[in-house]
C-alpha cells in the first residue's frame, strides 16, 4: 500500500482507478477496507482513495486519544501526497 506521512506517523492508503478523486473516509474502528464491496464501481468513474485513518489497518498506531484535528491531518497528508 502506499504511504504517506503526517505528524509523525505513517499512513497507508489505497489507490484505484482514474478520474476526479474520491476520497473514501472510514468510521472510526474501520480500514480502508469496508470500502472493499464500493470501490471497484466508484473506481470506473473516479480515482478513489481510501485511507487507514491512525490506529487502523496499516497505519500506525500511536498511544492515547486521537483527536479529530490528528484524524483530519492524517487524511490531509494522503490527500496531498496523493496530488
Amino acid at each position: 500500500m502506499p504511504q504517506a506521512r503526517a505528524n509523525n506517523i505513517t499512513m497507508h492508503y489505497d489507490q484505484q482507478g482514474t478520474g476526479e478523486p474520491l476520497m473514501l473516509i472510514p468510521y472510526l474502528a474501520a480500514d480502508h477496507a469496508c470500502y472493499a464491496f464500493q470501490v471497484p464501481e466508484y473506481a470506473r468513474h473516479f480515482t478513489c482513495i481510501s485511507v487507514d485513518l491512525r490506529g487502523t489497518g496499516e497505519s500506525d498506531k500511536p498511544q492515547g486519544a486521537y483527536t479529530t484535528e490528528q484524524l483530519a491531518d492524517g487524511v490531509a497528508a494522503v490527500m496531498q501526497a496523493t496530488g
